[in-house]
């Protein structure tokens, strides 16, 4: 009882940062006395085509990084990270923690519709039924909305969920036991509502720039498959008088060299990704326009198949995470401020302390060694070698990643890897993914399950086709209770010395280049949640 009590006050605690925040929500996105430019548009590059835009459709950062400026869940999260009003301009919780009801805002459409609660109700039994096949929809289960597991397994109608319109303006959900983390999980692009009528008249269609409807800072104006995503603003978003920007041109670039040309020419505002071998001297040519992004919590990782092939076997996987010389990598290769990695959780994530591997503490002539002797072990030698499949996504840092593991693999194990490269949307599609896969995630919240729920068995994600049930067992345990920092230890513990993945490398602060007259485009968010609604230009 005292665990809920101390969480019961943090929580009431929330809801009133959430009403006093309110203020600071709807401000001006710019300085007094800034002068702005009469044009208030930019052009940003994406770094990849999307499959969709639909909230419940998302499956990967390109996309949400889209749904954010379209549409609008119950909270966003403000520059730092911390969970701000969206939708919702306050919420409360019952006395057991289980029960939220939020206070929605007056807000309407873009096709001028008075949002209400009831799209809320709408879209969340939409994102977690199993006929809409969301990539997303484990997501609502994370913290046990009520039915969402017999839902997800066709055991109960979508309609059960523990979700409930008390009347237009007041939403409640129900979980099914107190979570701590729930309010950090609601600014995420999946629980965005959608509107019902354009949903359920144009089914697949309705996203396309002459049907689709939005509640976010901005609509879809123009949509070229592999060309350009034009969006404008919302003049029905309920905080539009504060939106500056008038138009945001979305650039496909998975190309980092063509990206930055497309900046250098002016065509581009924004160059996130730098080729290493240009960036030293581009850094000091254009001092005016480097800025700063701080470490995000994401991480590198690749996924080893632990259900068949070569990598079944443990000592293949601990061989093939061995051999690689992640301070090679990070430093020759990656540099972009990259910090390498045994682990998967990024220990800057808000109340987690990662341990470390013995592995981690040996130098790199110990680990290949040692890596040879298990391959060797398993039944391999340069007279046998292995042979493995490696599946990339074509971006040209995970070609060039992907390169330089073949060749130490290949150096130190004598292995053979056929690297397969798949047009982005193609491989986040992709079911059968290989021996191995490039993998990845940025926190959909900062707590470590956002991580560490990839990994249970029936996990969307879990592309590892990892399957312990001491493993699934922590997590699910974990979900119950106040403090499951002990259990998060040891379930990555459990997934480290199964070597389901080989961890690589996170990110750390790094520069990059924005044209000077950009301005509200702090890249600060740990979660790298941006929103285009706080950005402006400049006169210039």
């Amino acid at each position: 009882m005292k665990a809920y009590q101390h969480l019961f006050r943090s929580t009431l605690l929330v809801a009133f940062t959430a009403v006093m925040t309110t203020h600071a929500a709807t401000a001006k996105p710019y300085p007094a006395g800034t002068e702005l430019a009469k044009t208030q548009e930019i052009v940003l590059n994406n770094g990849a085509e999307v499959t969709s835009i639909d909230p419940a459709k998302q499956a990967a950062e390109p996309a949400f990084n889209l749904g954010r400026d379209l549409f609008e869940g119950l909270t966003v999260q403000d520059k730092l990270g911390r969970t701000i009003p969206g939708i919702a301009k306050s919420w409360k919780v019952n006395d057991n923690n289980t029960v939220y009801t939020f206070t929605l805002r007056q807000s309407r459409w873009s096709n001028g519709e008075p949002l209400t609660a009831h799209d809320f109700v709408y879209s969340w039994q939409r994102l977690i039924n199993p006929e809409t096949a969301s990539p997303y929809a484990w997501f609502a289960a994370i913290p046990g909305i009520k039915n969402s597991a017999k839902i997800m397994a066709g055991q109960v109608s979508a309609t059960e969920l523990g979700v409930k319109a008390i009347d237009d303006l007041t939403f409640e959900v129900t979980l099914e036991k107190p979570v701590p983390f729930f309010i950090k999980l609601l600014s995420h692009p999946v629980l965005a509502p959608v509107h019902q009528t354009t949903v359920e008249t144009y089914a697949s269609q309705w996203t396309q720039p002459q049907y689709i409807v939005t509640n976010g800072a901005f609509i879809v104006s123009e949509w070229k498959v592999n060309e350009k995503m034009v969006m404008i603003k919302n003049p029905n978003y309920w905080n539009a008088d504060n939106v500056i920007i008038e138009k945001v041109t979305w650039l496909p670039i998975g190309d980092a060299n063509v990206s930055l040309n497309r900046y250098l020419a002016g065509d581009i505002d924004q160059a996130l990704f730098i080729p290493a071998a240009q960036k030293s001297k581009l850094l000091k040519q254009l001092p005016e326009q480097v800025a700063n992004t701080s470490a995000s919590l994401g991480s590198t990782f690749y996924y080893l198949n632990t259900a068949k092939g070569p990598t079944k076997d443990v000592r293949v996987r601990k061989a093939l995470s061995y051999a690689i010389d992640r301070d090679v990598l990070t430093k020759a290769i990656v540099k972009n401020g990259g910090i390498p990695m045994y682990t998967l959780v990024p220990p800057q994530t808000d109340g987690f302390t990662s341990h470390t591997p013995e592995f981690a503490t040996w130098t790199q002539q110990q680990r290949n060694a040692t890596a040879q002797k298990l391959l060797a072990d398993a039944g391999y030698s340069r007279s046998n070698p292995i042979k493995l499949t490696f599946t990339i996504p074509t971006f040209s840092k995970d070609v060039k990643m992907a390169t330089a593991l073949v060749g130490m693999w290949k150096s130190v194990l004598g292995a053979q890897v056929e690297i397969t490269q798949l047009e982005p949307k193609v491989f986040y599609a992709l079911k059968d993914p290989g021996n191995i896969s490039r993998g990845g995630w940025t926190a959909d919240y900062n707590e470590a399950s956002t991580w560490l729920d990839i990994f249970v068995s029936t996990g969307e994600y879990n592309d590892s086709f990892y399957n312990n049930p001491e493993y699934d067992r922590l997590m699910s345990e974990s979900k119950s209770l106040s403090d499951p920092s002990q259990e998060y230890i040891a379930a990555e513990q459990l997934l480290i010395e199964d070597m389901a993945i080989i961890p690589v490398y996170r990110n750390g602060n790094d520069q990059y280049l924005i044209k000077p007259h950009i301005g509200g485009y702090e890249r600060t968010n740990p979660e790298s949640s941006y929103y285009r609604k706080n950005v402006y230009v400049k006169a210039h």
